[in-house]
């Protein structure tokens, strides 16, 4: 028999599910970008900025607001959150024009910023220091169902019945959380404050902020591919609302299979190593994705692989930040968050601006130049932090 600590699942659980709830909620408009775009009548670089807003507003709040909250109470902020993130996605539901619905998304982008962070923090806080990396894994797996459930499903939704219904089943997701949380957590879960002077600490540092710009990085190279990959589906191969679905599941699938498979990489080649892996594959894959004419068999294969390969990406680098500085992780923690989304919505921007200029299929091909480009920022980021030890 293990006498391995016990995972506390009875919180990690709903823990998990509040972010499946935020990252369907925040990426469900990349799976109704073209029915989004047609309604409202946007541009092409309108509709990219649908996701930017929504991923530069959580970049730049984030930090700030869980620092201004660093002595609050979990369990409050977490539903605080949770409360502006149903009030937001109702307003989404009912926007009329495009600056009203980027107005709803920047709403909730505060939300889901003041949730995300401290559910991981929730999740270390309660775990024992052998089950530490194992609870973040297990909360953070919600956000990567999201991509194989939530977010096929809320293509699914909004062509059946409409884009409002898909925020509507969102907000509902997240008024059933905050009831879970409110009854899960604990109120006087354990937690070192944080402030507005470790943040500025943390950003005044080279080790630490070129480390955190890594996952700016990425997430721009990814975002490139995935923000078009429905209307890639839907217009220029002819695909219906199932095989958008389809395409959007598989790529879930394999955001899933990557974040597992992450964690064995790292355990063989070390954060480092395994990023090098999956920043070369990004590479390879996201001009394939827009370059070749492929089936629905196909662009599910190839949706997988890039999944795979775009979101295998978080387990070393949380891995990598969390190493540096154990008196920081929680800020440490949020501008990785942070980090995702400003490189989602940097992605998402430059994906629409490339994809007016030079047609969709170049947002690969800039894409797998960005992840190539993320290799030397790691080595350069390794450097400073052997250069500081």
């Amino acid at each position: 028999m293990s006498d391995a600590p016990a995972l506390p699942k009875g919180i990690l659980l709903p823990l998990a599910f509040v972010n499946f709830t935020i990252g369907a909620g925040a990426f469900l408009v990349i799976a109704l970008l073209a029915p989004l775009t047609q309604s409202l009548a946007l541009s092409k670089a309108q509709a990219g900025w649908v996701m930017g807003a929504y991923a530069l507003a959580y970049a730049v709040s984030s930090p700030i607001v869980i620092a201004l909250t660093g002595a609050w109470r979990r369990r409050a902020v977490i539903l605080i959150g949770l409360g502006l993130f149903v009030a937001a996605s109702l307003a989404s539901a009912f926007a009329t024009s495009a600056t009203t619905l980027y107005a709803a998304r920047v709403v909730v982008a505060v939300g889901a910023g003041m949730t995300t962070p401290v559910a991981a923090a929730i999740a270390v806080a309660i775990s024992s220091p052998e089950t530490r990396g194992s609870a973040l894994s297990f909360v953070f797996v919600g956000m990567t169902v999201a991509q194989v459930l939530g977010v096929p499903g809320a293509a699914f939704i909004g062509y059946t019945y409409g884009v409002p219904a898909a925020f509507i089943v969102a907000a509902a997701l997240g008024a059933l959380m905050m009831i879970w949380i409110a009854f899960a957590v604990p109120s006087d879960v354990q937690f070192q404050p944080q402030s507005l002077a470790t943040l500025g600490r943390t950003l005044l540092s080279p080790r630490h902020l070129v480390a955190v710009l890594l996952t700016v990085t990425i997430a721009t190279s990814g975002y490139l591919g995935m923000t078009f990959m429905g209307p890639l589906a839907e217009y220029r191969l002819g695909m219906g609302r199932d095989g958008v679905a389809l395409i959007l599941g598989a790529g879930g699938l394999g955001a899933v299979v990557g974040n597992l498979l992450s964690g064995r990489l790292v355990d063989r080649l070390g954060p480092s190593g395994a990023l090098i892996l999956f920043l070369s594959g990004q590479a390879l894959v996201l001009p394939a994705l827009t370059l070749i004419p492929f089936n629905l068999p196909v662009g599910m294969a190839l949706s997988f692989i890039w999944s795979l390969v775009g979101w295998g990406f978080t387990v070393p680098q949380q891995a990598r930040l969390m190493a540096i500085d154990p008196a920081t992780q929680g800020v440490m923690l949020a501008l990785n968050a942070a980090g995702i989304y400003l490189g989602s919505g940097i992605g998402s921007a430059m994906a629409g601006a490339v994809y007016q200029g030079w047609g969709i299929e170049a947002t690969g091909v800039v894409g797998g130049a960005i992840a190539a480009l993320g290799i030397a920022h790691l080595f350069a980021s390794d450097w400073l932090i052997r250069r500081k030890g």
